[in-house]
């Protein structure tokens, strides 16, 4: 009997922790709409010319995101980046090798305000 009951209000704590992401993604969704967010269907001009400028070439959208605390801390000196998050591929296959490896890669990176630093990407 107590197992039954057990068995019971956690499968009613599943439930309700379920509920309870759903409804913190749709408002996820909601904030990034208000705040124009919406990933562009395509790139913006000025971040294409900015990237063309560095002879970037296959331009295409990687991630947006909201910044985390761990993105913005200088003893993590990292942004992550999930790879549930990332919309397409974007690495050629000597360079997933690379990475793989353990090895890191010096990698330009263009910013909203469109400053270009250089960043280390590693997995």
């Amino acid at each position: 009997m107590k197992l039954e009951l057990k068995n019971q209000m956690t499968s009613g704590n599943k439930k309700k922790k379920q509920k309870i992401n759903n409804q913190r993604k749709r408002e996820d969704s909601k904030k990034f709409m208000e705040m124009g967010l919406e990933p562009p269907s395509d790139m913006p001009q000025a971040f294409n010319d900015c990237i063309q400028d560095l002879d970037g070439s296959e331009i295409k959208i990687i991630i947006q995101k909201f910044l985390q605390v761990t993105d913005l801390m200088s003893q993590q000196n990292r942004l992550s980046i999930s790879l549930k998050q990332i919309k397409s591929t974007f690495l050629n296959e000597d360079e997933e090798r690379m990475l793989n490896a353990k090895r890191q890669m010096a990698i330009a990176f263009v910013e909203p305000c469109l400053s270009v630093s250089t960043v280390n990407l590693a997995k």
